[in-house]
């Protein structure tokens, strides 16, 4: 995987409003963890945007103007609710040697056998991540959820079917559901309609039976 190296420079709060910093397109960021203090730091905006997506939940090199470099990952990122731009980064500095705990995105691949022999199923995803223990050199860029294992209606995918590469160890518990079939909607409908004619006949049968074993009323006399 191809090293990334993403270029900072020290800010003092309050001497460089953030507003300023946007401006000039940087983004405001602060840098904590092993072998440094915290410290707010700026970073070209669309240097960052490249390397988050490079990345994803990976390392990079953060390399803050007269420093000695850093191996950080991104734990927070704030983007614009509209704009989708980025307005902040929290980065976490950490040591080569100790394992720490991230979540991973889930990608599924392969198609679901249930859903070839049904068309009216659709697929749901109940889990978009995973929580993993690894070394940092070791974080996936995500786990891998094989379709192929659902083969029925009712079957289900969970954590513990995922594809974990070696090294890594996956927190969220093994029984929790990532995917799962369900009928899709014009699937439910098109099965009440099938359901509901027998219904009614049962029903109107009865109500006919009940109707022609039932004792004739007699007729009231006829006042004079």
């Amino acid at each position: 995987m191809e090293k990334i190296v993403l270029e900072a420079e020290p800010r003092e709060v309050g001497r460089h409003p953030v507003r300023q910093l946007r401006n000039e397109e940087r983004v405001p960021a602060i840098v904590y963890g092993a072998g440094t203090t915290a410290q707010a730091i700026a970073v070209n905006a669309k240097a960052l945007q490249r390397a988050l997506h490079q990345v994803r939940t990976g390392l990079m090199t953060l390399q803050i103007a007269g420093q000695a470099p850093l191996q950080v990952l991104a734990r927070e990122i704030q983007r614009h609710p509209v704009r989708h731009n980025l307005l902040h980064v929290d980065f976490q500095a950490v040591s080569l040697t100790e394992a720490l705990r991230i979540d991973v995105p889930i990608v599924h691949e392969g198609e679901a056998p249930a859903m070839r022999a049904n068309g009216d199923l659709v697929l749901v995803r109940n889990l978009d991540t995973v929580e993993v223990e690894c070394l940092p050199n070791d974080i996936p860029n995500h786990i891998v959820a094989d379709l192929s294992k659902l083969k029925k209606a009712d079957d289900e995918l969970l954590v513990r079917d995922l594809t974990v590469p070696a090294g890594v160890k996956v927190v969220t518990p093994g029984d929790h559901v990532v995917f799962s079939l369900t009928l899709s909607r014009a699937g439910a409908v098109e099965e009440a309609e099938v359901e509901a004619p027998s219904a009614e006949v049962e029903v109107v049968a009865k109500g006919k039976a009940a109707k022609e074993g039932a004792e004739p009323t007699p007729e009231k006399p006829e006042k004079k």
